[in-house]
Order: C-alpha cells, then sequence, then structure tokens
C-alpha cells in the first residue's frame, strides 16, 4: 500500500511529540480537524467493546495508557497492538471503518493499534490543537468568543456594568488573549483544556475531572463551552458534561449571571439522524436552561442560556432516529 501523505509537515516521532507546526495551511487544518475528531470516535466506539467501565474513567487517552491497561488485562493481545501502533505511525496509512459487529479482542486490539498509529503520525493532540488555535484566528473564521462578549454587552448592560464581580469558566480554551479574557466584563477568567497550549495561562485539565466547588466562591457566573461537546466521545458522556455545568454555575439571583455560552458545529443540530434544534431545546430546558440568543453562522450555531437553577434529574432523552437520509450525521445528546 502506498505512503499516505501526512497532514503535517513534519511529523512527530511519537503522539506526544512537541515538534509540531506552528501553522497550517487552512484546507490541511480543516482536513486534519475532521479526521482527528472521526479517528477519536472510532477509538471510543472500540473502547467501549473491551472495557466494562466507562472508558474515560480509566484515564485511557493516550496510547501509553491504552498499552499499560492491556498489559494488564489482555497481555496476550498487547503485542499486536504494538505491532499495528508502530506500523501505522511509520506509514500513515488511514484507518479502515470500525466494524459494528465486530466483537473479537484480537482485532479490536490490532484495530486499536491502527487508530493510535494513524493519529501518532497526524501529530497527535498537539497537532491537532494547532489546527483549532488557527480556526480562532480572526483572518480564518475569527474568534467565537466575540459573538459572546456582543450578547453580553446588548443583554446585560446593568449586570456587567454594576459592582458585582463576576467571573468565568472557559472549558476547551485555546488562546489566552481571546475577546473573553480581553473584555474587562469578568474580574476573573479561568481557562482550562484538556492539552494546553499555554500553560502559564491556561490550565491543563479535563473538565469532567475538575475538582466539585466546594461552596458558591467556587462557582461561575458564566461558563464557556465552544466547540466541545461535540468532540465528547458518546452521546451520554456529552449529557453527562452538560449536567456537570449545571454543578459550576452560582445560583441564580435577581441582577446576577448564571449563564451558558455554547457552540456546536451546525451539523449537530442540523444534519443529525438523531438531533436538532427541539431535541437541544428539550435538554436545555430539562437541565434548567433558558436559550436567551441563538446565531447561526454558515458552519457554527451559538447559543446563550440563562440558567434558573432547576434541574429535573428525572428527566431522561434517548437515542431514536428523527430523521432519515444516508448523508446525515450521528451526532446525539442523550441524559
Amino acid at each position: 500500500m502506498p505512503r499516505a501523505k501526512s497532514l503535517l509537515s513534519h511529523r512527530p516521532k511519537s503522539i506526544t511529540a512537541t515538534k509540531t507546526p506552528r501553522t497550517l495551511k487552512p484546507q490541511k487544518a480543516r482536513k486534519l480537524i475532521r479526521r482527528y475528531h472521526v479517528l477519536q470516535k472510532q477509538r471510543a466506539t472500540l473502547l467501549r467493546r473491551i472495557i466494562q467501565a466507562q472508558p474515560e474513567k480509566l484515564g485511557l487517552d493516550s496510547s501509553s495508557e491504552l498499552a499499560k491497561y492491556l498489559k494488564k488485562e489482555y497481555p496476550q493481545h498487547l503485542k499486536i497492538y504494538v505491532i499495528h501502533r508502530e506500523r501505522a505511525q511509520k506509514s500513515g496509512n488511514l484507518t479502515n471503518s470500525v466494524d459494528d459487529e465486530n466483537s473479537d479482542i484480537h482485532k479490536i486490539c490490532a484495530q486499536l493499534g491502527d487508530i493510535d498509529g494513524e493519529i501518532a503520525s497526524l501529530g497527535g493532540i498537539e497537532a491537532y490543537q494547532v489546527a483549532s488555535t488557527q480556526g480562532q484566528d480572526s483572518l480564518r473564521g475569527g474568534d467565537s468568543s466575540k459573538k459572546l462578549v456582543e450578547w453580553l454587552k446588548a443583554n446585560y448592560t446593568s449586570t456587567i456594568s454594576g459592582s458585582n464581580m463576576l467571573n468565568a469558566l472557559e472549558i476547551g480554551c485555546l488562546s489566552a488573549n481571546n475577546a473573553i479574557s480581553t473584555s474587562k466584563i469578568f474580574s476573573e477568567v479561568i481557562k482550562i483544556d484538556l492539552n494546553s497550549q499555554n500553560q502559564s495561562k491556561i490550565l491543563q485539565q479535563d473538565f469532567m475531572q475538575r475538582p466539585m466547588p466546594k461552596n458558591d466562591s467556587e462557582k461561575f457566573n458564566l461558563i464557556s463551552c465552544s466547540l466541545v461537546i461535540n468532540f465528547v466521545p458518546s452521546p451520554s458522556q456529552r449529557g453527562d458534561m452538560l449536567k456537570r455545568i449545571t454543578q459550576f454555575l452560582k445560583p441564580p439571583r435577581n441582577g446576577s449571571m448564571s449563564t451558558l455560552f455554547m457552540v456546536l458545529p451546525l451539523p449537530c443540530v442540523s444534519n443529525s439522524r438523531y438531533f436538532d434544534h427541539q431535541s437541544m431545546d428539550e435538554i436545555m430546558n430539562a437541565l434548567g436552561f433558558t436559550k436567551t440568543c441563538y446565531y447561526e453562522a454558515k458552519k457554527i450555531a451559538y447559543w446563550l442560556y440563562d440558567w434558573n437553577g432547576n434541574v429535573k434529574h428525572d428527566y431522561t432523552f434517548h437515542k431514536k432516529e428523527k430523521h432519515t437520509g444516508t448523508k446525515r450525521n450521528n451526532f446525539c445528546i442523550t441524559l
């Protein structure tokens, strides 16, 4: 099979390599982001077939952690995983689609190796972050938090101009100098990301592992979650993340702010078999959110929600087909 060209001009030697290009051409950046999302979803599907517990709670995000797990639980299959990983990383061969019916541990480990090897050949999470950060460049689509600041200034004038000391949590922060950070609306903006590109200003942290607030002073007036939910591997994990967000928002009071800013790729609600705008409204309303603002760009959807503090803990939303069509995607959120 011929060698596939890497999406990066300099291919790192491992998934944790640091020699990643600082810039990518826009077309290559978009291609890398799309491919990385596909591989991560395939990886999550395969992990769920061999792991009884939730994979994310075992910390198997990296190839090294997965290898340790296989060595402990499936030592007879570790070798096939390593062989396939090294071969795929070296050749850059594209991974085939995941077989939905496959339950053979040997084959699953081989395909996990193929996926982790291809991820490494692309440059790993570091390359993905470079591509994503470029997407926030004003010359390549803009900073999504500009829309947030625009909405806050238009709809929360009395709140942001008063004596309130507002704070914010930005989940999946890619730039320490984006609009939310420079708006002077917030006295404090805590920025976190799974793979910080600026660890002096952006905390490297998984929101799902962030310690729960001990009291209201450790909660936030606003949480920004821009292009994060769509990257969470499974529908149930996306729902869990939304529920967890409510536990980090300050209790709503008169004259205060308890708000969520969320951004998703537009196809998540416009071209999914299982999800649409009505689905989003149902889930968010059940979690106590009222839609304050909505904006739809060519490829991106933006929401601003106020939180009323009333979460319906017995509410359920299941994955079921709502729209037919061979070109639709499988995005969904479940509770």
